[in-house]
This record gives structure tokens, sequence and C-alpha cells, in this order.
């Protein structure tokens, strides 16, 4: 799945859209639109479905829900308002830390 196909995917909620556009730079993922949810086939983990309908928390319980399953296979991405570059240095003083605790 790609930016593009995100964006028709969630044509008119920019909030969500940013969400699942972060999601890809953790584990490939293929996404189906339903009526009022969308279908995420996150690789090596099995299928999240989040609701598109509703305010609120509702984009803070899709990404909880991607983090979720991308964690469950060994990734991550990056968190709200972080940079790529951001994101990987966390990601290695993760790995340090995995290391240093075996």
């Amino acid at each position: 799945m790609k930016e593009g196909h995100v964006r028709s995917l969630i044509p008119n909620d920019k909030d969500k859209q940013d969400v699942v556009i972060r999601a890809l730079h953790g584990a490939r993922m293929i996404g189906i639109r339903g009526t009022n949810h969308l279908k995420l086939y996150v690789e090596k983990d099995g299928m999240v479905t989040v609701g598109l309908t509703g305010e609120g928390r509702g984009t803070q319980n899709i990404e909880s829900e991607i983090r979720r399953a991308h964690r469950s296979v060994g990734h991550d991405f990056p968190r709200k308002k972080e940079s790529i570059k951001q994101f990987q240095r966390r990601m290695q003083k993760q790995k340090e830390q995995k290391q240093d605790n075996e």
C-alpha cells in the first residue's frame, strides 16, 4: 500500500490518513475499505479492523490498534510529529537497549 492508496481509502479525514501513512514506515500492509470501517492486513500478523466513523478518541484508537499489530511482528512506526530521522534513532536506541539486556 502506498500513500496515494491511503488517501483514496480515507478521503475526508486528514488525522486518520496521517496515522495510516505513518504506519506505512513499519510493516507492509494491504487496506480494504468497507462502509464504515477499514480492514488493514499487516504482513505476518493478520487483520486489524478500524472504524472510520466517530470523532474524539477514534484516531488514537486506530493508531494504538495498528501500532499493536506492528509490534507483534517486531516493527513500529513514527509517532505523531516525529521525523523519520528521529524515528530511526529511537529504533536504534531500542535495539541497543535490547542487546544490553541480553
